[in-house]
């Protein structure tokens, strides 16, 4: 999509996108609703189903085999892919507003391990697979015109408020999946790193004690207690309960991170670097009772039980509060 005027309208999405501009996404959350409780069609694939109201069926095109393998339904707008196609450009990526794909847990382990920007993981079925929600991380709205931009904008807006808001919580309930989310902000990208890559020794210690070390003892139940079903977002300064801290040194990613409560009741992870500025984020998590200093506690508890048993030292003496390399 090359076009002058398409350039123009990609423009104006974007401007008509940003919160304020315009209250159209306020206008068309309501109707993505009321469209939700009429009449509906349903879409099927490799065995599953996706419903579409049909209020937005012939606004839509649906796609049961999609090029992207490993996806089984593809949504696009039908208005924005014409208007590409008359401006004689690539319609390839116009409209579209969202996929739905499976993946083995081996391919779901290598894609947590790196960047899912545009990929939300949302369900798992009973045979080991998972679900992928993907969306564009960019402008898809396209028209032949700025005026025809601003006039079709509730359309478009109340197409992805439906996209976002209710088509994957459909198909979860729908196919009988059970729902399933995973963290992929650095937090989450190291922690899936370390469950999932190469084994490696590792350290975890508590506020004022020595280091314990962990070589040969997994991980694995650990971390996916803090990867899954967890949010680690930037968070400002905040002061710790009682100044007491649980840490973990990944030798590999040469990162330590810090889990603590805050005064304010929340959980809270630093990322240290040796010489790079820290940073903050409040973890978040499904489950309201989770604590992250009571998963790290019991993994210490874990981990000493474990060299007890072995008559193995559990310090590592040689290795400081901070030394990671």
């Amino acid at each position: 999509m090359k076009s002058g005027k398409i350039l123009a309208a990609l423009f104006m999405a974007a401007v008509l996108a940003v919160p304020g501009n315009l209250a159209l996404a306020e206008e068309a959350a309501a109707p993505a609703a009321k469209a939700e409780a009429g009449p509906v069609h349903f879409y099927e694939s490799q065995g599953l189903k996706l419903k579409v109201p049909e209020a937005y069926d012939k606004l839509l095109l649906t796609e049961t085999t999609p090029d992207q393998q490993g996806r089984f339904f593809a949504v696009t707008e039908k208005a924005s892919v014409e208007a590409a196609k008359k401006e004689g450009g690539e319609a390839t990526g116009a409209g579209w507003i969202f996929s739905l794909g499976r993946l083995t847990e081996k391919e779901l382990h290598e894609k947590l391990c790196g960047d899912m920007s545009g990929a939300e993981l949302v369900a798992k079925d009973a045979e080991g697979g998972y679900y992928i929600y993907y969306h564009p991380t960019d402008v898809r709205y396209v028209r032949e015109s700025n005026e025809a931009m601003v006039r079709d904008q509730s359309q478009w807006t109340k197409l992805n408020a439906w996209g976002w808001d209710y088509a994957h919580g459909d198909f979860i309930k729908d196919n009988d999946l059970t729902p399933v989310t995973a963290d992929n902000s650095n937090i989450g990208i190291y922690l899936a790193n370390f469950i999932y890559g190469t084994p490696e020794a590792y350290t975890l210690a508590k506020d004022g004690e020595m280091p314990m070390l962990a070589d040969g003892f997994s991980p694995l139940p650990y971390g996916e207690k803090l990867l899954y079903g967890a949010t680690y977002r930037s968070a400002r300064d905040t002061q710790m309960l009682k100044f007491k801290y649980y840490t973990l040194v990944l030798p590999r990613e040469k990162v330590r991170l810090d889990f603590f409560t805050g005064k304010d009741g929340n959980n809270y992870v630093q990322e240290v670097h040796e010489g790079w500025a820290n940073y903050l984020y409040r973890a978040t998590y499904e489950d309201k009772d989770m604590k992250a200093v009571n998963v790290l506690a019991q993994w210490m508890a874990d981990l000493k039980a474990y060299h007890e048993k072995a008559g193995t030292p559990a310090t590592l003496e040689a290795v400081g509060s901070w030394d990671i390399r």
